[in-house]
């Protein structure tokens, strides 16, 4: 004998596993997510910029933007030079694609960051800075150190 179901228990058991399914991607997205910065003073951090043939150095007495990319972008918008990036929802993050017109690709160059001598390895935005931090971003090509 073969039990069938009616359309109706079908259906529901159907929205059921949709449901249920929806809510376990999600959990798991979240998951993925990394913790949101705490705003933070930080004093003396210092910001150096290696592109191809120029530099630029951003030395404040103090900022509020703690992370490696928030002192890049404050160092833009005082020194008045470009920065491009394309943020990310899943994970959350941003991720710079040109700084003072070079772009990633460019020479099969692309910008990378540093703090304190070690790579970043989490987006620029979520990698905190402390007192006396030197974040450095480079362009160069990938297989090249810093």
């Amino acid at each position: 004998m073969v039990l069938r179901l009616s359309e109706r228990v079908q259906a529901i058991a159907f929205v059921t596993i949709v449901v249920l399914a929806v809510a376990g991607l999600y959990a798991a997205v979240q998951s993925l997510q990394p913790a949101a910065v705490r705003p933070l003073v930080i004093r003396h951090a210092r910001l150096d910029v290696q592109g191809e043939g120029w530099s630029i150095r951003y030395d404040p007495v103090a900022t509020a933007n703690n992370t490696a990319f928030g002192i890049l972008r404050e160092a833009s918008a005082t020194l008045g030079f470009s920065l491009t990036y394309v943020p990310y929802e899943v994970p959350k993050g941003v991720f710079v694609t040109g700084i003072n017109g070079s772009t990633n690709g460019d020479g099969g160059r692309y910008w990378r960051y540093w703090v304190d001598g070690t790579y970043g390895t989490v987006a620029a935005d979520h990698q905190v800075l402390r007192d006396g931090d030197v974040v450095l971003w480079t362009f160069s090509i990938p297989s090249e150190g810093g």
